[in-house]
């Protein structure tokens, strides 16, 4: 077990003292968008992110999300791998300046604007500050009982993705098929597979496009003599991400992330729902129905009992009714937390002869470490009760895809 955190709340720094253009867009995802400070210089904003809600998306407040993350996941996760966040003061013209500004750099694909009814934001260390910083979404780690097909190697199948990227690979521990994953997830990255978003290279703190690596490389002078196209940028670019993923930090972090997604995943998505029904077998809730969303005491007691079940005056195999059901949400909730972060890796520069890679330095940072919704419980169930139909229909007519689980504590 960690340590457990405990979260001080600090004055909130207030935005208005920057300018709106002083924050350029960096990367956004499905519920968030994300700033780096380019202004003056000033101690508060160097080298920090902003990370604001969107208003199509049900976002928690920001002091709840850094409670979650200080008194949640720090006792499940290394201090070394979670970053530190803090809140920050917002208004209403100041977010409609922003969202102005930004919207020619977004990407035509990407959905909902800054939510500028909000109040507050927060700062994170920028983590793409470094030469080269690569984020990677890795998914779900572990194959289901019964099963020969990984959830994501199905919901790519299904989703018409080009991708030979399996997260068992890169969960395996074992070099060749770690090497394979980041093949893949680059391959991927180059095809134009950009909106699975399991992919992000950032070099001097700039999102890269792939047409555009090779000669931002060039300009940065971070290239060898020797690598003159596209292909040696590929090997180059993967044999350095190797070398960080198989430092024993790294491995253990893999080692963590793997044990938390399946343990928690204890009924699956099918499982939890077969027990809300018999707990509701009489009011015929829909599933989630009036649960309420967990405040951050039940999170802390769930957390304890996870990872102290044997102290518990109750231990967690032998709850039952909505005790049992509580418990079993919560599990799955935190995860689904797992299962949808994202790792960033920064990097010094890309692999050259002069740095032996046992001194090549790195650092990978777990991101995107927010709560889930219980009113996503019945969308998750549709979704893979679709994706379980429809990747055995077309198993029929095409070969299954084997995926190789290791399982080792």
């Amino acid at each position: 077990m960690l340590a457990q955190k405990t979260y001080h709340s600090v004055p909130a720094l207030d935005l208005a003292d920057t300018s709106p253009d002083h924050w350029k867009y960096l990367s956004e995802g499905g519920a968030t968008l994300v700033f780096s400070y380019t202004g003056p210089q000033d101690e508060r904003f160097h080298n920090k992110v902003l990370r604001l809600g969107k208003n199509n998306t049900v976002v928690e407040d920001e002091d709840s999300l850094i409670l979650f993350q200080t008194e949640v996941i720090s006792r499940l996760v290394l201090q070394k791998h979670l970053a530190v966040l803090e809140t920050v003061l917002l208004s209403s013209s100041w977010l409609e300046s922003l969202s102005s500004l930004c919207k020619k750099a977004r990407p035509d694909w990407r959905t909902g604007d800054i939510d500028t009814n909000r109040t507050k934001g927060f700062l994170a260390p920028n983590l793409v500050s470094s030469p080269i910083s690569v984020e990677i979404k890795p998914k779900w780690s572990f194959l289901r009982p019964g099963l020969r097909t990984c959830r994501f190697c199905m919901h790519s199948s299904c989703r018409g993705w080009i991708t030979s990227y399996c997260p068992l690979d890169l969960f395996s521990s074992s070099p060749a098929r770690i090497k394979n994953a980041l093949y893949a997830l680059y391959d991927a990255w180059v095809d134009g597979a950009a909106s699975q978003n399991n992919f992000r290279l950032f070099a001097d703190g700039r999102l890269m496009s792939p047409e555009d690596l090779l000669p931002a490389l060039r300009g940065l002078g971070m290239l060898h003599s020797s690598v003159l196209e596209e292909k040696g940028i590929r090997e180059l670019v993967v044999e350095t991400l190797l070398v960080s993923f198989m430092k024993s930090e790294s491995l253990e972090l893999l080692k963590t992330l793997k044990n938390l997604q399946r343990t928690l995943d204890g009924l699956g998505i099918e499982g939890l729902a077969s027990l809300w029904d018999n707990v509701h077998s009489l009011d015929r809730a829909s599933f989630g129905g009036g649960f309420p969303q967990p405040p951050i005491d039940d999170w802390k007691f769930f957390v304890t009992e996870y990872l102290e079940p044997q102290g518990s005056s109750v231990p967690p195999q032998a709850l039952s009714g909505e005790t049992q059901l509580r418990y079993n949400i919560l599990s799955y909730l935190l995860s689904a937390t797992f299962k949808d972060c994202s790792m960033m890796i920064m990097l010094p520069g890309l692999l050259h002869e002069s740095l032996p890679t046992s001194l090549f330095p790195s650092r990978i940072t777990l991101i995107d470490l927010d709560p889930k919704r219980v009113e996503r419980l019945q969308k998750w169930l549709e979704q893979d009760r679709n994706i379980m139909q429809e990747y055995t229909v077309s198993s029929q007519t095409k070969s299954e895809k084997r995926c190789v689980d290791v399982w080792e504590l």
